[in-house]
């Protein structure tokens, strides 16, 4: 009979281990104790709590795994150590060693918003204390615990509780605090050690992520010195093309001068001797003549592109400059709606006034082809300040057809033009920004396909 009874308890202890096995475990769990009196636990209590030790280290290190970044890795610990255990508060605390500070990156159990709340905690404190020891840390009541008194004590560190350092190999990371446990009784042995695991498990995924971000920042910061040297390269590459268009530019241009004052003469003794009668002739004459000055002009910006012309600088009203150059280009807006937004007051500026003419001249003629229906043309003018460095702003916009996006890096690019045959040399926008850039200032272009275009001009104020 005596042996039928172990029979059936040993059978039901099995039973009862299995079921814990196959059943679903939560952060939130109760745990059986060791006995307070020091009695020693049966096998079986042993047995259970081990698997089930287990059962939730697996979860938790599935859960770990796969946590988003460093602060997601902490507060998955963090709740990990204050759902096993029966306390009141869990802390986290990470280690900066460059400050020498201990930060809170995590707490549950104070209530919300406490994590909001940033301080710090120096090496003269409990926490320093576990650092240096490099060992967990059980406190019954820290008011008979004469050896700490002399040290800063945390906040949250009120009677009872548990510190682990969090190490992964040498690499100090922070301490965890599990503080004023609410069941009656000291923390026990099987706690501190299922905490332990804890803390070792969550220390190789701390580590692992440090490691992952700091990758992740590296691979960013040589992306952005690789795109800066390109960047360099594509300026050097550019200023060599400039450097040999302009030696070849200001050939060209030397030598096409001398045939075409031939021509201009020629034309001026034809026209002298030409008979008014001879009207077909004449108008011929007017089409050579025409002809040969728009070939003398782009000469002449071929000359100003290769050359760095010496300013002539004055102080100027970039006001008065934005209405002489619309007076000369009057007949090329008659079919635009030309709108003024130009602020009064404005301080001159240290200019060239020809060469300004020149770039205004060059946009307003630009706005006029990109609509050659009709369409709007706005032109502001405004002072800008920043930090204490004030600059006059000129801005054309006009509604006509826009840039692509693959032509708008190429624009001041010599020779590039996005018009047809015949309308353009390429040279405009080019010259324009060798004058602006003379001038100290900047140039820029926004366009969108369809919507229009925008030339900003930056010029500074003297101080």
């Amino acid at each position: 009979m005596v042996i039928l009874f172990l029979l059936i308890g040993f059978l039901l202890g099995y039973l009862l281990a299995v079921s814990l096995r196959k059943r679903k475990l939560s952060f939130v769990r109760e745990f059986p104790q060791e006995h307070s009196s020091g009695q020693k636990t049966s096998y079986l209590e042993d047995k259970i709590w081990y698997e089930t030790e287990l059962a939730f280290l697996i979860k938790f290190n599935e859960k770990l795994i796969s946590a988003f970044g460093l602060q997601d890795a902490v507060r998955c610990i963090t709740e990990a150590a204050h759902n096993f255990l029966s306390i009141e508060r869990t802390v986290f605390l990470t280690w900066d060693k460059d400050s020498g500070q201990f930060t809170v990156a995590c707490a549950m159990g104070w209530g919300q918003g406490y994590n909001q709340k940033p301080f710090t905690v120096g090496k003269e404190s409990i926490s320093g204390f576990v650092m240096h020891n490099r060992e967990a840390l059980v406190v019954a009541d820290l008011a008979g615990e004469p050896y700490l008194k002399k040290l800063n004590k945390e906040e949250y560190l009120q009677k009872s509780f548990i510190s682990v350092p969090v190490i992964y190999k040498s690499d100090f990371l922070g301490v965890l605090h599990v503080c004023d446990k609410k069941a009656p009784g000291p923390f026990t042995q099987r706690e501190v050690s299922v905490l332990t695991n804890i803390v070792r498990i969550g220390a190789i995924i701390m580590q692992n992520v440090r490691l992952y971000e700091q990758a992740v920042k590296r691979a960013e910061e040589l992306r952005i010195a690789y795109d800066e040297l390109k960047e360099m390269q594509d300026k050097l590459t550019q200023l060599e093309k400039l450097k040999a268009i302009g030696q070849l530019a200001s050939g060209v241009a030397h030598d096409m001068r001398n045939p075409l004052g031939i021509i201009m003469q020629g034309i001026s003794y034809l026209e002298q001797i030409m008979p008014p009668s001879e009207k077909e002739q004449l108008e011929t004459l007017s089409m050579i003549k025409d002809s040969a000055q728009r070939a003398d002009g782009i000469v002449v910006s071929l000359l100003d592109f290769s050359r760095a012309t010496k300013l002539e600088l004055h102080p100027e009203d970039i006001g008065s400059i934005l209405e002489s150059c619309l007076n000369l280009v009057k007949s090329e807006l008659k079919h635009i709606a030309v709108a003024r937004e130009i602020q009064k007051g404005l301080p001159k500026v240290s200019a060239d006034k020809n060469k300004l003419m020149q770039v205004f001249i060059n946009l307003f003629i630009n706005a006029a082809h990109a609509m050659p229906g009709k369409g709007d043309l706005v032109i502001r003018c405004f002072l800008k300040d920043e930090a204490g460095e004030k600059s006059v702003v000129v801005e054309v916009e006009d509604t006509g057809a826009g840039i692509p996006e693959e032509d708008l890096k190429r624009v001041f690019d010599p020779f590039f033009t996005t018009k047809s045959s015949g309308k353009g040399t390429g040279l405009g926008l080019s010259v324009s920004q060798n004058i602006i850039n003379l001038h100290k200032g900047s140039i820029g272009i926004e366009s969108r396909v369809g919507k229009g275009t925008k030339v900003i001009v930056a010029l500074k104020v003297p101080k």
